[in-house]
Parts: C-alpha cells; sequence; structure tokens
C-alpha cells in the first residue's frame, strides 16, 4: 500500500488536470472522442501531473507566486512539449493556454484553489463550484460557432458535464487522502521521467518545432532558477492539515455541473450565438503574463521565513 496509495493519487491528479484543461477546455464530446482517447489523455495527464506535485514538493513551492510557477512548468510541458501548441502564434501562444488556462485554471483554481475550499468546508465548494459552472457555461456555448460544429444537444451537455464531474469529485478525495504532502519521490523516478521527457523533446517536439529547442529550455530554466531559490528561502513547515475533508463536503462539486447546465439550457432556448472565448482570452491571456512575472518578482524580493 506504500506504493499503490501514492500511485492512484498521481493518478487521481491527472483526472483533476485532465478535467480542467481538456473537458472543461472542449465543453463536449468532439468527433473521433472515444474511451481509448480520452484513456490516453488521462495518463499524459497523470505524468505531466506527477511532475507538477514533484516540482511542488521539492521546491516547497507553497504561496501562490511559488505555485503558479510550478503550474507554468506543468502548463509549458503540456502544451510546449506534449504537443506544441505554444509556438503557433507567438507571444500570445506562450500565455494562452500554457498559463492562462493551465497554470492559472486547472493549478491555481482546480488543483489549489478547490482543494482548499473543499477542506473549508461545504458552502465554500458550493460557491466556488457554482462560480466556475457559470463560467464553464459562458465558456462552452461560445463552440456553437466553431467551424467544426461544437453544437451539443443539452442532454448530451448535461451526460458529459455530470460524469466527469461525479469522477472528479472522487479524485478530490483520493488526492486529499492518499498524496503525500510534501509529495517527494525518489530520485530514480524521477530521473527515469525527466529521461522520458528528454527524449520526447529530442525525437519528437524539435523536429515537429526547432523553435521550441530554444523558448522552452530557456523558460524553464527561468523557473527552475526562480524556485531553487523558493527553496532556499522557503522553511516553514507545511501549514495544511493532513486530515481529509468530510465526504459531504466534496457533494458541493456538484453544483459546477448543475450551474453550467441551467446556463447552457438557457442559452439554447434563447438561441445564443455568443462568442464568449474572446472574453477569456482577454481576461486570461494578460493575466498569464502578468502573474508570472509578478512570480518571478515576488519570489526574487521575498525575505527568508523560519519555523519558530
Amino acid at each position: 500500500m506504500r506504493i499503490i496509495k501514492p500511485l492512484l493519487a498521481v493518478l487521481a491528479t491527472g483526472f483533476i488536470l485532465v478535467y480542467f484543461s481538456e473537458f472543461l477546455f472542449w465543453a463536449r464530446p468532439r468527433a473521433g472522442d472515444n474511451q481509448g482517447g480520452w484513456l490516453g489523455s488521462w495518463l499524459v495527464y497523470s505524468f505531466t501531473g506527477f511532475i507538477l506535485v514533484s516540482v511542488i514538493g521539492y521546491f516547497r513551492a507553497r504561496s501562490i507566486w511559488a505555485l503558479f510557477l510550478a503550474g507554468a512548468v506543468f502548463g509549458w510541458l503540456t502544451e510546449g512539449l506534449v504537443v506544441q501548441t505554444a509556438y503557433e502564434n507567438l507571444p500570445l501562444s506562450l500565455s494562452f493556454t500554457g498559463l492562462a488556462w493551465h497554470a492559472l485554471i486547472s493549478v491555481l483554481l482546480g488543483w489549489w484553489v478547490m482543494r482548499k475550499c473543499i477542506k473549508r468546508g461545504l458552502l465554500s465548494t458550493l460557491c466556488l463550484s457554482a462560480a466556475i459552472g457559470l463560467g464553464y457555461g459562458l465558456w462552452a456555448v461560445h463552440w456553437w460557432l466553431a467551424p467544426d460544429g461544437g453544437v451539443s444537444s443539452v442532454s448530451e451537455f448535461s451526460f458529459y458535464s455530470l460524469t466527469a464531474t461525479l469522477l472528479v469529485l472522487v479524485a478530490y478525495g483520493v488526492v486529499d487522502r492518499w498524496l503525500p504532502e510534501p509529495f517527494i519521490p525518489k530520485r530514480w523516478i524521477v530521473l527515469f521521467a525527466a529521461i522520458l521527457l528528454a527524449a520526447f523533446f529530442i525525437f519528437v517536439t524539435v523536429p515537429a518545432t526547432p523553435l521550441a529547442a530554444v523558448i522552452l529550455p530557456i523558460l524553464l530554466l527561468i523557473i527552475f532558477a526562480t524556485l531553487r531559490h523558493n527553496r532556499a528561502i522557503e522553511n516553514e513547515g507545511w501549514a495544511e492539515s493532513s486530515a481529509p475533508a468530510p465526504l459531504v463536503n466534496y457533494l458541493g462539486l456538484l453544483a459546477l455541473p448543475v450551474v453550467a447546465i441551467a446556463f447552457y439550457a438557457l442559452a439554447a432556448g434563447l438561441e445564443l450565438r455568443w462568442q464568449t472565448n474572446w472574453m477569456f482570452y482577454l481576461i486570461t491571456t494578460p493575466a498569464g503574463f502578468i502573474l508570472f512575472f509578478l512570480s518571478l518578482w515576488k519570489i526574487w524580493h521575498r525575505q527568508p521565513s523560519f519555523s519558530p
């Protein structure tokens, strides 16, 4: 069980990340989607999620600034190494989606803030889930205008959203009970993961997008140098209680699909055709850049903290 529980927690981490990064982003089953494809995405996000929680644990990323940089590692590995969308429309593509969605929404909001709300209580979980559900519903309706045809019926959207959320509810419970904090895996495991990433980068990413050979190493070098400084000055213990939240608190997550479905049904009934994606682009893209540079500045200018 010493190995099985952390492994399941990493897989659950991957599902939380794929939920916010893929299921909420695409907001519908697409043509060609199948169980095999979803399983593959889950495993990829479990691998990059393993990198995320390892970075958080090793570099003592406890502040929002350090967590955002850890999220940037996750985002740029996902969008700049596994796939190459980070280089498609430079420089804006460096933020959307690596920073603007993966680091900001998937990691800070979905991984960090949501878990804090679950531990705080049912009401806080309900409020945050409802707010995310409203944003999710707004985002989902823009796919109706997609060139490839992104219209799902209300019943299809409802089944998709409810099923994914019930699964992520379980994933949160597994993570909160079985993920060690700090999560610091054995060195040989980290080395093996690094070799896999390097091999994929050299033989897949760079041939597909040669510019990645310059951009991604520089970005990661900046982040890891900053996180190394964070580790040197962060001496406080983990303040979070290891006690799991009551099971009822997790039910608050169901407000997310309920609010999203209600908005989606209303928009469908009124035949609204809104390009809400631009609202998200205009807000989150600059926010990603601002938070990235602010995180660098905050960590380098922070004074060391000491345990009592």
